[in-house]
């Protein structure tokens, strides 16, 4: 693995503490995660912005990447004493509803278990809290250790410092988004190569995982009516990239069914439009031909389970009928 440039002459590994992780992150030394380790055991905040000043501009997000990643992991003994990796796992879900009872934490570990998303020896532990990500954005990359920490010695301690931390969701109803935590336990096998995360994946398995995430949505909204839907997004980092990216935005993506049929019917001269549709799990194929029969347009739309009744109503209030594709004729 080639190393970075350090940019400095002599020793690498001599000097204060944030001069040695800045060093040792440099040179993608593996004692790097052993000094860091250290550092945010010790809530070290300081250290960590004290070796990020010492870094040029380029190189800062990628070091706080790997500061932030590594916060949420840890290496320890199991109970059978195998070696396991154990990590904070995020969920996002869209809740309408009281926050003030606990989310069903052990259905939505069912749900995740039950849905093909884990591998063998892989299990998620997850902590009966809402948590608020906008406030979860203020925790540093010690607080996110610290968080982890209490959660292996206790949920309670960690219930506890999510409160004193003021990251526990508001109890107002309305839909808004709240955020989940687990532990995520996985063995690590001795002589393992590390997984090339640079790998992309293939579409027929994108559309596994498409769709597992779907169903793991669907009962988990089954399991508590106050979730819309919920999904699986991993460290806190894509948990917030996630929200703030806003992919659910219903409005939006009914706005884009809404064009396909507006430039639909504009090809037809009375201005009524007949739509075939079928479902599968995460999308929505739309079919449209005009009253005369004559075939029209036809696209697929990604919507989950969840939006499937909106999406609905939307082609019944601009076409004339709606029916399944192959089923039966008038509207559905």
């Amino acid at each position: 693995m080639a190393k970075r440039d350090d940019g400095q002459g002599g020793d690498r590994f001599q000097g204060t503490l944030a001069d040695r992780l800045a060093r040792l992150w440099r040179a993608e030394d593996p004692r790097f995660d052993e000094l860091l380790d250290e550092v945010l055991d010790g809530g070290r905040q300081a250290v960590i912005e004290a070796a990020l000043g010492k870094l040029r501009e380029g190189e800062h997000m990628p070091f706080m990447d790997d500061v932030e990643t590594l916060a949420e992991i840890v290496e320890r003994t199991g109970e059978d004493g195998e070696r396991l990796s154990t990590s904070l796992y995020w969920f996002v879900a869209e809740v309408d509803g009281d926050a003030h009872t606990p989310p069903p934490a052990a259905q939505i570990e069912e749900a995740f278990s039950s849905v093909d998303l884990l591998k063998p020896g892989e299990r998620v532990r997850l902590l009966p809290v809402w948590l608020d990500p906008e406030q979860l954005s203020y925790l540093e990359a010690t607080d996110r250790r610290a968080l982890l920490r209490r959660m292996l010695a206790s949920f309670d301690a960690a219930v506890r410092f999510a409160a004193d931390q003021e990251v526990t969701a508001e109890t107002d109803e309305g839909p808004r988004l709240l955020a989940l935590v687990g532990l995520f336990d996985e063995v690590v096998e001795d002589g393992a190569e590390d997984e090339d995360w640079d790998d992309e994946e293939s579409s027929e398995e994108v559309e596994r995982i498409g769709a597992a995430v779907d169903t793991f949505s669907a009962g988990v909204a089954r399991a508590d009516s106050r979730i819309v839907r919920c999904r699986p997004v991993g460290g806190l980092t894509d948990l917030l990239e996630f929200v703030a990216e806003e992919p659910w935005d219903e409005a939006a993506d009914l706005e884009d069914l809404e064009r396909f049929i507006d430039v639909a019917l504009a090809e037809v001269s009375d201005g009524l439009l007949d739509a075939e549709v079928r479902w599968t799990p995460g999308a929505l194929e739309v079919g449209l031909s005009g009253s005369d029969g004559r075939w029209v347009d036809s696209a697929t739309f990604e919507v989950p389970e969840t939006q499937l009744p909106a999406a609905i109503d939307t082609l019944k209030r601009l076409c004339r009928s709606v029916r399944p594709a192959n089923g039966p004729s008038g509207t559905a």
